[in-house]
């Protein structure tokens, strides 16, 4: 309920502000898809140097994680391609992730 409430005030509130020119809808989908890439181009870069802990094998597939998020969101959100191969790779290294966690451990 309280979520219906919010999704009206901020979703009418945005709206109305930005309308529906595709000025708007590109820069929004600009925004969030070069913040996607920079957030997961940070997180790659953060777990590759060792910061985070864990194995190698861990810290590999975290990599790639993080890696094909950047991708997906640079590829798909901000340009707007219909490219499958990085939401692919990134479900994929999702699972790989689990695997290697409950083969190898930390």
């Amino acid at each position: 309920m309280i979520d219906d409430i919010l999704a009206s005030v901020f979703g009418g509130m945005l709206g109305e502000r930005l309308g529906r020119s595709r000025r708007a809808q590109l820069l929004v989908r600009l925004f969030f898809g070069l913040l996607g890439a920079a957030l997961g181009a940070v997180g790659a870069a953060y777990i590759g140097m060792g910061s985070a802990g864990g194995g190698v094998h861990l810290r590999a597939c975290a990599v790639a994680l993080f890696g094909f998020l950047a991708a997906f969101s640079l590829f798909n959100v901000a340009l707007a391609r219909t490219w499958r191969w990085p939401g692919r790779l990134f479900v994929l290294s999702f699972v790989v992730l689990f695997v290697v966690r409950v083969l190898f451990g930390p």
